[in-house]
């Protein structure tokens, strides 16, 4: 059975940048994720939001590499924000992170 891939979008508005991603989320998907959100991050002054609401799959491999893209941007002092499906931000928040990325206390 084919397995639907997962596609991105990067918009900017400056230094605002939004990353849109739709499909399955796994270590594949995650690489250009990944990329998009250290790309945007090297920007000075950037904000950062990630609109995964059309995720259809957050696979088990893609959720630490997530947690470390978030990790990434705080490093750098740049704001980021997700919007995510309810299953998307379940799945987070059972792992002890919140829809910023950032470890729930």
């Amino acid at each position: 059975m084919a397995q639907a891939g997962f596609s991105l979008s990067v918009t900017n508005r400056g230094n605002d940048f939004t990353i849109g991603g739709a499909g399955v989320l796994d270590d594949t998907g995650m690489l250009s994720l990944r990329k998009a959100i250290e790309d945007s991050c090297a920007n000075e002054a950037a904000t950062v939001a990630l609109e995964l609401l059309e995720v259809t799959d957050l696979r088990p491999e893609a959720i630490a590499a997530l947690i470390e893209a978030g990790d990434y941007c705080r490093e750098r002092g740049v704001p980021l924000t997700m919007r995510a499906g309810e299953g998307f931000l379940k799945i987070l928040s059972d792992a002890g992170y919140g829809p910023d990325l950032s470890r729930l206390n």
